[in-house]
């Protein structure tokens, strides 16, 4: 049996410095950083010191490595024809959210995967989280009124001077930043019934959007969910946030990334107010710390372990739902997750 497991990382963007350096350098066990590749030459000599590893010079030469997986945090746009050449070279791919763009991509990949008998996992790092975890045990018990999810983050206009809040390649504040939380919603409440939507820009100038609100009803009893995401507050990311409004209380997932939680309402003596404090968690940024919870359930998993890691299929409701809520928008109507064909304009 292994005792270790390789990874080969796929583009070395902003998630690559924020987060996944430190957790390969300093968290993770029995998992290391075999080689890596970018277009970006600077970047690769940077983190080829960085990680001491092995370095390539054309993505073919870097797909012939062996290693355990892949591991894809290039643009969002470009993870599919991506994820399409690791399955290629028969590679078990990781990809970072959002898996793909568009359903009927998440579909075939899945397809491809499972006649190969490939792994096919994404991040959505922030479902791992103390916080969501406890929340998701607590809320079964409860009458649920309605729910509020806000995004309050701050992106300046040179982070859309690349290819961030284009249309083919990634989206505005819902696909990029807000895909996290409303994959929360659906991990949280499950599958959605309908939903309507508003998009603009209020301070940034983008192909996609920088603001967004829509109102989504979830099948299970009805559930209404208001959401308002926006990157044009200044001068710093400031909270996302779940507001749970039950009958008796209000169960609330706050923090720059719903890493922490409380409840109102409860007596001096209840035994949850020190589980609200065990089930909080600090965080330096709006990529949270649960990467490493993410990478090591897969690790653990291929050591013989016992761990459910995410399938990327399994997000397929999350993709599906964001492309309804930009669908909405350009219809000018109510989406249903029911209608056969769910398209928007996101990898166009």
């Amino acid at each position: 049996m292994k005792k270790k497991i390789s990874f080969s990382i796929l583009g070395l963007g902003r998630v690559i410095d924020k987060r996944v350096f430190h957790m390969f350098k300093y968290e993770i066990k029995n998992g290391y950083v075999k080689t890596i590749f970018d277009k970006d030459k600077k970047k690769i000599k940077k983190y080829e010191k960085l990680f001491k590893c092995k370095v390539e010079n054309s993505l073919e030469n870097f797909l012939k490595i062996k290693s355990d997986f892949i591991y894809i945090a290039t643009e969002s746009g470009n993870h599919f024809k991506h994820i399409l050449k690791c399955f290629d070279h028969n590679k078990n791919v990781i990809v970072e959210k959002p898996p793909v763009l568009k359903v009927k991509e998440l579909k075939l990949l899945n397809k491809i995967a499972k006649k190969k008998k490939l792994k096919f996992y994404t991040v959505f790092q922030n479902r791992l989280n103390k916080s969501v975890q406890y929340a998701k045990s607590i809320i079964k018990k409860e009458k649920i009124i309605f729910v509020d999810l806000s995004l309050i983050w701050s992106r300046t206009q040179d982070y859309y001077m690349d290819w961030h809040g284009k249309w083919k390649l990634d989206g505005g504040v819902l696909a990029q930043q807000g895909i996290h939380y409303v994959d929360l919603l659906i991990y949280l409440f499950g599958n959605p019934k309908k939903c309507v939507s508003s998009i603009e820009n209020r301070v940034n100038k983008l192909q996609a959007e920088d603001t967004h609100s829509s109102l989504i009803i979830f099948k299970k009893n009805n559930l209404s969910c208001s959401v308002n995401m926006s990157t044009a507050f200044r001068p710093k990311d400031f909270e996302a946030s779940i507001k749970i409004y039950c009958k008796k209380k209000v169960i609330s997932l706050a923090g720059l990334c719903c890493n922490t939680i409380s409840i109102n309402n409860l007596s001096k003596n209840d035994k949850r107010h020190n589980l609200i404090k065990k089930f909080s968690e600090k965080v330096p940024s709006g990529y949270g710390i649960s990467h490493k919870k993410v990478f090591q359930e897969i690790i653990d998993y291929e050591l013989k372990k016992k761990t459910n890691p995410l399938k990327a299929y399994e997000t397929l409701s999350t993709i599906k739902l964001i492309n309804m809520m930009y669908k909405s928008f350009f219809e000018d109507r109510w989406t249903y997750f029911d209608e056969k064909k769910i398209v928007s304009r996101l990898g166009k």
